[in-house]
């Protein structure tokens, strides 16, 4: 190995390093969580009927949508 891919070797590994740390401490500390990112109110958006969110379970129950399971 000479001394300009060990320049660039060390150089990727660093970058590897900052980004695995950088989604841990993201995922650690809740900074990233799972949110609709097809409509941000259910009664826009056509996927809420097979929607699983649980938030959109009490949506639908107060509009009367019913699920693809409750039909049949």
């Amino acid at each position: 190995m000479n001394r300009k891919e060990f320049f660039k070797t060390t150089g990727r590994l660093l970058i590897l390093g900052g980004m695995v740390t950088s989604v841990g401490y993201l995922v650690v500390n809740k900074k990233v969580s799972a949110t609709c990112t097809v409509s941000p109110t259910c009664n826009n958006c056509g996927k809420i009927s097979n929607c699983a969110y649980p938030e959109v379970k009490v949506e639908r129950n107060e509009i009367g949508i019913k699920t693809q399971k409750e039909l049949h």
